[in-house]
């Protein structure tokens, strides 16, 4: 047996499904009244049986804005351990802005450049001009590593003399006098 149910929505198709049912459900009380003539045992049923489907629009099955549980994400320890410690970082970072600023002592580059900031341009051309030939004579005398140490720690990683900001030339000079180049 086929049974086909056509309607615009699917309201008007469970209306026609209970429809069916219960014709079906009244057809099946008539039978049971009547006498059995034949004399054959009428069929019992065995087994549970399907379960009902319930009514579309009782409370029950009605649809609800209820939370689906989902099975949870298995997360990556590695993952886990670089959040946690994103987490530190930003905590500690709030609680340094919230701290109050500590008085800190004044780098030796800021006392340089005062140093040169104060002394004479004429001066300063001098002290320049001196501790580039004094690193040149050191350059080819084979002291090449002392002289980019020197640019490095007070030319803030400079190469050469003319990436040498105009106030390094004054502790680099102050580093010559107490013979850095050795």
């Amino acid at each position: 047996m086929k049974v086909t149910f056509e309607g615009p929505n699917f309201h008007n198709i469970l209306v026609q499904m209970r429809g069916l049912l219960d014709a079906a459900k009244n057809i099946s009380e008539d039978v049971s009244e009547k006498p059995n003539k034949s004399g054959i045992p009428p069929a019992e049923l065995q087994g549970p049986g399907p379960q009902p489907l319930g009514d579309p629009f009782n409370e029950e099955f009605a649809v609800v804005d209820k939370p689906v549980d989902k099975p949870g994400k298995t997360v990556n320890p590695q993952i886990a351990k670089m959040q946690a410690a994103k987490a530190a970082k930003k905590a500690e970072r709030e609680a340094a802005a919230a701290a109050p600023p500590k008085a800190e002592p004044e780098p030796k580059k800021a006392k340089a450049a005062t140093l040169a900031e104060q002394m004479d341009p004429a001066e300063m051309v001098k002290i320049r001009q001196k501790t580039i030939a004094d690193l040149q004579d050191a350059y080819a005398n084979g002291h090449q590593a002392e002289v980019f140490e020197l640019l490095s720690r007070f030319g803030n990683g400079a190469k050469s003399f003319r990436e040498l900001p105009p106030d390094a030339f004054v502790p680099i000079s102050e580093a010559i006098a107490k013979g850095a180049l050795t």
